[in-house]
């Protein structure tokens, strides 16, 4: 989705000793019906972000300067010796060696790559609308500001091709759908372009299904640690002023309630619900009616809480 070219130093060296650089991949890891397509190793390849890291740690199996992966399908390690980074800090090229001996260390995983004639793409993945399971009253702080991220320079392996051509694409139906790797399923979508004869002109998917991430992805920073928190003791400060109010007699709601406290001087000594303002002017029967009405609904919600 987010790709950051390797450059493999001594590739030249090790495709003279390999039998092969081409492996032939199942379309589906968990069904051989659906066939089979080739994937060649280059001397140039693209990683997903999400599998680097300039800085190493002991929860993450990916990619880091030093550190051994496995190349998936090839068999050997990956070894990173050099990061570049742009301007803003964001990396852009690896300069990497395969690592073939008899006595390389056991990768911890193995992360997969697209050649580099994979072709470029958008890719709009989707996911939850909100950061929690069930939205509290906070909700528009619970927003997903990421429900949908758009990765307009994505690279997917070109065995692609034959199955996203533009004159396929189809409003009225449903267009066709795959499967990348750890990445979860996605639609050739409308928008697409694409004519795979000439190469040119713009392929589009959507993320419809997302797969399990691998626990190194779910790592987060200090900032997204301490926003998680926060959240947490919003809705515990929620749920603590909501189980105080639902313990108030309606009869004295606008008497004891936190919204309330000031609002009012009398109230009829019958329902509870006042009858002027603090500075004394009397309230008018619409706007009684009105506070009757939010008193019901206290009443409501009480009785659905005692149970």
């Amino acid at each position: 989705l987010d790709p950051i070219e390797v450059e493999i130093t001594n590739f030249e060296e090790e495709a003279k000793k390999a039998e092969t650089l081409t492996f032939e991949v199942q379309n589906s890891p968990t069904d051989e019906s659906l066939g089979k397509h080739d994937v060649t190793l280059t001397a140039t390849i693209y990683l997903d972000s999400s599998d680097f890291r300039l800085k190493d740690s002991s929860q993450y199996y990916g990619l880091a300067p030093n550190k051994a992966v496995g190349l998936k399908y090839h068999g050997g390690n990956l070894i990173c010796d050099e990061a570049k980074q742009d301007s803003d800090g964001k990396v852009t090229h690896l300069k990497c060696h395969i690592d073939m001996s008899e006595d390389r260390p056991k990768p911890k995983t193995y992360i997969s790559w697209v050649p580099s004639d994979g072709i470029k793409c958008e890719a709009r993945v989707y996911g939850h609308l909100f950061t929690v399971p069930e939205p509290s009253d906070l909700w528009e702080q619970e927003l997903n500001q990421k429900s949908e991220e758009v990765f307009p320079n994505a690279i997917v392996d070109p065995s692609v091709k034959e199955f996203v051509d533009k004159k396929d694409v189809d409003v009225w139906k449903s267009n066709y759908a795959l499967q990348f790797e750890r990445m979860g399923f996605f639609c050739v979508d409308i928008d697409t372009t694409f004519d795979s004869s000439s190469g040119s002109g713009k392929l589009v998917f959507n993320r419809t299904v997302s797969l399990k991430e691998e626990v190194f992805k779910k790592e987060l920073t200090a900032e997204e640690e301490a926003a998680i928190e926060e959240r947490r003791a919003q809705q515990l400060k929620v749920l603590a002023e909501k189980e105080e109010r639902m313990k108030i007699d309606p009869i004295n709601l606008f008497r004891e309630a936190a919204e309330f406290q000031g609002k009012y001087s009398k109230y009829s000594e019958e329902t509870g619900i006042p009858t002027h303002l603090a500075d004394g002017t009397e309230l008018k029967k619409s706007a009684m009616k009105k506070l009757g009405n939010e008193q019901k609904k206290h009443t409501k919600a009480q009785m659905r809480w005692k149970k």
